[in-house]
């Protein structure tokens, strides 16, 4: 749930009816970092959904430091109806911005856009196709970047390699701001710091059925993107935060107890060694032997892991009963 000490809401027109009405499609557009025209990307897409339904919103989350972004927003919604702002107080990234949309969205299908030209307009339609068609709980957008820069691919394909040797999971274009989902899998997500980039790998981890589908990339999009050094830091450590939070959320043991259990096993091999030669060699000493204090180390360091595990266990067990573990698609009686 989002604090709502942290955000100030500000709304726009509305010619869909009551505020509770539900909608058949919300759009959450979060202005975090960097943005493009915001009215014209605004026009461009709203045309498109038009060609859908008329009942649908659009919700703009801005951080808390994006003023000139808001002021702009502010300004061109009074002109076009079902605009929504959501305003925070102070920055606190795409993945409380994406919080915040979910919780006000009133939407039947939920999409999300990047506040930059990422996909044609158009493309939106194979998406809202494939949700009514039952083919997914979620569709994500994979951009075609037959135009990108060769820079680009390679760094992308490069996160993509991490991330299946990681995750195990197959998807090739996890920072497409483009994805489209049913409203009651937007509970499924308790979205962080950049778990925002993760939903597909999340929302697979916990049952839900996500299809990919291939989408034209906007020209705007294919500009050269080279990032400071500690962003690709901040995506590798991303990268080894969600191996954790897929593979060993509710079983820690099976990781720390591993880890911990090889590091005393090291340290149980370095003692019986130096306690064989102590044994049946004259010469040979403890007091000046480095593999020692090695040893005595990692059998430390091992015991200190292994413990880790089994409190991560015991808080597993006693809040278990609290934490939403799957997600039920039909049940018949």
């Amino acid at each position: 749930m989002i604090n709502k000490e942290e955000l100030k809401l500000s709304t726009g027109l509305y010619s869909q009816g009551a505020k509770d009405e539900i909608l058949d499609i919300s759009v959450i557009i979060p202005v975090v970092e960097k943005y493009d025209d915001i009215e014209n990307l605004y026009i461009s897409y709203a045309e498109e959904f038009k060609k859908l339904t008329e009942r649908f919103e659009f919700i703009f989350v801005i951080d808390g430091n994006m003023k000139k972004a808001y002021a702009e927003i502010k300004k061109f919604s009074h002109k076009y109806p079902g605009i929504r702002i959501i305003r925070f107080l102070k920055p606190l990234g795409e993945s409380m911005a994406l919080s915040a949309g979910f919780e006000k969205a009133r939407g039947k299908y939920i999409f999300t856009l990047a506040s930059y030209f990422q996909v044609q307009p158009e493309e939106i339609k194979k998406l809202y196709d494939s949700l009514l068609n039952e083919e997914g709980d979620i569709v994500v957008g994979r951009r075609i970047r037959k135009h990108d820069s060769l820079f680009n691919r390679m760094q992308s394909s490069l996160f993509h390699v991490l991330l299946k040797l990681f995750t195990g999971t197959n998807f090739k274009d996890i920072s497409c701001g483009l994805k489209a989902m049913k409203r009651e899998v937007i509970q499924s997500f308790d979205l962080y710091g950049n778990l925002h980039l993760f939903i597909p790998i999340i929302a697979e981890h916990q049952g839900l059925n996500v299809k990919q589908l291939d989408v034209q990339q906007q020209k705007e999009d294919t500009k050269l993107r080279i990032h400071k050094f500690r962003e690709y830091i901040d995506r590798l450590i991303d990268i080894i935060t969600i191996f954790f939070l897929v593979r060993f959320t509710y079983k820690p043991l099976r990781f720390f107890g591993l880890f911990g259990s090889l590091l005393m096993l090291a340290s149980l091999i370095i003692i019986l060694y130096l306690i064989y030669h102590r044994l049946f060699s004259e010469a040979f000493a403890l007091s000046n032997k480095p593999s020692l204090y090695l040893a005595s180390l990692l059998m430390v360091i091992g015991i200190q892991v292994f413990a880790i595990g089994l409190i991560g266990e015991i808080i597993i067990y006693t809040h278990g009963k609290r934490a939403k573990r799957f997600n039920v698609k039909e049940i018949r009686e």
